[in-house]
């Protein structure tokens, strides 16, 4: 082909794409579909900006089965709370710290001596990294007593209504030279507590109550006799057994009746708080001998998770369910379009095979479909994903490889009317092979099939994956609009949540109404029987 004809080639093709647009453009329906798929290709592309969370990781990012935050402003929920972050300045890593706390001291005897800094070299490795509260006790050979430290930090609670649940947490390690008899260790009881300013103080930290074993390092009084040559976690770990600071952990619960109630009373909401801890060293021992003794406090933090969460709540892990209908996105034009590809190509080499070669291999060919056409194709999807996993890529290639039948029936048809127009006839007069005519003849004056049905197969593939999702068929691996569906048929009471249900059903009816929009639109354009002339 020479640089000219190559030239006007291209010219040409360029000038039948152009009035293939505007052709396009002027149809309404092709136009609707083309908008709303734009829209939901920019979400998918767009997911990690629009929302910050992940829709299967994040979990407990507010309360479980959260209303909407919009909620709020209809008549009757006024009582919604929101996450909020009580006490925010938590890590004591600079010498300024200090000035975001109350802390007081109390002796009972003159010689008792107490030293209060912050220490840049230690502080708790497994969260906020180097810097602490150092809380150093020391007396000579006489003045025993008891000697207490409160350190808290107030706050105002804004809502009207009680949060979902409450978090709290504090680091603490106990050093002391217990080992010489010139300078012993001293027992040490430490509590954390929530108080309402004017009001009631509740402890919350640790769990000590009569008839219960309380958690490493705490003595059946709720001291801590031996020093830690660890971080003490009041949560799970592999470094501590101290329990959780959790309003709906049972230790809490076996600690306090009904904490969250009791706690965050909504007859007076909303309350200014206090959160905070106090150490008391109970130096009653060693009546002739110096002790000494220094407790490490870090990472004092509090956090309420409310009632209401986000765009569209929360499901029951506390999960986004904002960010699950984002991301679900993704999930459901990648199916869709990659098995609606492989349907459409496996199909097209059929179809082709079979038409034109024709005899035995056409017969062949044509039966093994008509085989395939007569198995009931959900049944059968869910029989091949129970044996071979629920994987996404096994989803997409089942569907492709059970979805090609009647495509492949269509362009066979097509192909048979095409081999005996004059036009293949003169190409075989010339010379020309099998693979020429099939390929520069045959092909291009199919393609507007494969377009349609392109087109019209990605909204039957995307509602066979929310089929086989809501089923339970999924990849646990992502969150798909079918996956959301079935979270919400399996857990009680989810149904009544309509801002869980309505969304993923509402998003896959408008992308396979936006596919079947632009099949129908191409149809008219590419069809000659159905070519709107003007």
């Amino acid at each position: 082909m020479t640089k000219i004809s190559r030239r006007t080639k291209l010219q040409f093709t360029l000038l039948r794409t152009k009035n293939f647009l505007i052709t396009f453009g002027k149809n309404r329906r092709g136009m609707l579909g083309v908008l709303i798929l734009v829209f939901f290709t920019f979400v998918a592309l767009g997911a990690p900006l629009i929302t910050p969370y992940h829709p299967t990781s994040d979990v407990d990012l507010s309360g479980q089965y959260n209303s909407p935050v919009w909620m709020k402003y209809f008549p009757g929920s006024g009582n919604l709370s929101e996450n909020f972050d009580a006490v925010v300045q938590s890590a004591f890593d600079t010498p300024d710290s200090l000035t975001k706390w109350n802390i007081s001291t109390k002796t009972t005897n003159p010689a008792q001596n107490i030293e209060i800094q912050q220490i840049s070299g230690i502080g708790n490795p497994y969260n906020s990294g180097p810097g602490s509260l150092a809380i150093t006790y020391k007396r000579g050979q006489t003045g025993r007593g008891t000697a207490t430290v409160t350190i808290s930090q107030e706050f105002f609670y804004p809502h009207a209504g009680a949060p979902r649940y409450f978090y709290g947490l504090i680091a603490l390690r106990v050093e002391g030279n217990g080992q010489s008899m010139q300078s012993l260790y001293v027992p040490i009881k430490i509590t954390v507590f929530i108080q309402r300013i004017g009001g009631e103080k509740w402890t919350v930290w640790p769990p000590v109550t009569p008839n219960i074993l309380p958690p490493d390092p705490f003595t059946p009084k709720g001291e801590i006799g031996i020093v830690t040559p660890t971080w003490v976690l009041p949560k799970s770990s592999p470094f501590s057994s101290a329990s959780h600071i959790d309003s709906r952990s049972a230790q809490m619960n076996q600690l306090m009746f009904q904490p969250l109630e009791t706690i965050f009373n909504a007859s007076y909401l909303p309350s200014s708080y206090a959160y905070g801890t106090q150490i008391e060293f109970n130096d009653l021992n060693y009546p002739n001998n110096e002790v000494e003794t220094t407790v490490y406090i870090d990472d004092l933090y509090l956090k309420t998770y409310g009632t209401a969460f986000g765009l569209l709540g929360t499901d029951h892990y506390g999960r986004d369910i904002f960010s699950q209908l984002i991301y679900g996105t993704r999930i459901s034009l990648y199916v869709g379009l990659l098995s609606a590809i492989l349907s459409v190509v496996i199909g097209l080499i059929v179809g082709l095979a079979s038409g034109y070669l024709g005899g035995i291999a056409d017969e062949v060919m044509m039966r093994a479909t008509d085989m395939l056409l007569v198995l009931p194709g959900l049944p059968l999807l869910i029989v091949l994903m129970a044996v071979l996993g629920s994987n996404l890529n096994i989803i997409i290639i089942l569907l492709g490889f059970l979805g090609w039948m009647g495509f492949a029936r269509i362009v066979r048809s097509q192909v048979l009317t095409l081999k005996e127009r004059p036009f293949i006839e003169a190409a075989k007069a010339l010379g020309a092979g099998k693979t020429y005519i099939t390929t520069r003849h045959i092909i291009p004056n199919v393609m507007s099939l494969v377009y349609v049905t392109l087109a019209t197969t990605v909204p039957g593939n995307i509602v066979a994956e929310a089929a086989l999702s809501w089923l339970g068929f999924y990849d646990p691996s992502v969150m798909s609009w079918g996956r959301m569906l079935h979270d919400v048929q399996n857990v009680a009471g989810a149904i009544y949540n309509w801002w869980w249900v309505v969304p993923p059903g509402l998003a896959i009816a408008l992308v396979a109404i936006a596919f079947i929009l632009i099949g129908y639109a191409l149809d008219d354009i590419l069809n000659p029987k159905l070519r709107l002339r003007r």
